[in-house]
């Protein structure tokens, strides 16, 4: 009977530059993912879908669609902008954030906006939502401060939805647009901030 070490091969590797060695004394699983996050995905094919419209020159306007239909109603239990800024310290921030609350529904109601347009503020408004009431709403009830609150809304709503929005902007938001869009849910009940 031979030695079990005899049988088996030796393997080494060696790490080349800007590449990671692993060392594990059982099975071993590396998972790399390469690919682009999955919200960045879903917004390039709505992205592709808006440019192919373009190109198609359909971009007549449509009924809105459902998720814009659910984000422009307000949510039972309302209670307005002013109502809850105040309850969360922010009730100088009334006037700017009735403002751009109004800037927003405009933009989305006065507008003929196409399918993929209704599509991609939808997109949008979903991830703002679910970024706010991760981040933000349990940081106001905890009482952390309203200087943190504000550096926390731009680090954990308005930055990550720039960076996915980073090169393939088409609709050309900004900062102001995605604050404005904050305010447009706080005023319809669909993010509380307290």
């Amino acid at each position: 009977m031979s030695n079990i070490n005899e049988t088996i091969p030796t393997l080494g590797q060696t790490a080349g530059n800007n590449s990671s060695q692993y060392q594990a004394g059982g099975d071993m699983t590396v998972n790399n993912y390469n690919g682009f996050p999955k919200p960045y995905t879903q917004y390039l094919k709505l992205v592709e879908e808006f440019e192919q419209e373009l190109e198609n020159g359909n971009i007549e306007f449509r009924e809105f669609i459902d998720k814009i239909q659910h984000y422009t109603a307000t949510i039972d239990g309302f209670v307005g902008l002013e109502p809850k800024l105040t309850e969360a310290g922010f009730e100088n921030d009334i006037d700017w954030a009735q403002q751009m609350k109004e800037y927003f529904y405009k933009k989305i109601t006065e507008n003929n906006l196409s399918k993929a347009t209704q599509k991609i503020y939808a997109f949008l408004l979903a991830r703002i939502y679910v970024l706010f009431n991760l981040h933000i709403k349990g940081a106001v009830n905890d009482g952390v401060s309203k200087d943190v609150i504000r550096e926390m809304i731009i680090e954990k709503v308005i930055q990550p939805v720039q960076d996915m929005l980073g090169e393939n902007n088409v609709l050309d938001l900004y900062d102001d647009d995605i604050t404005a869009m904050i305010y447009f849910l706080t005023g319809n009940c669909h993010i509380r901030w307290k």
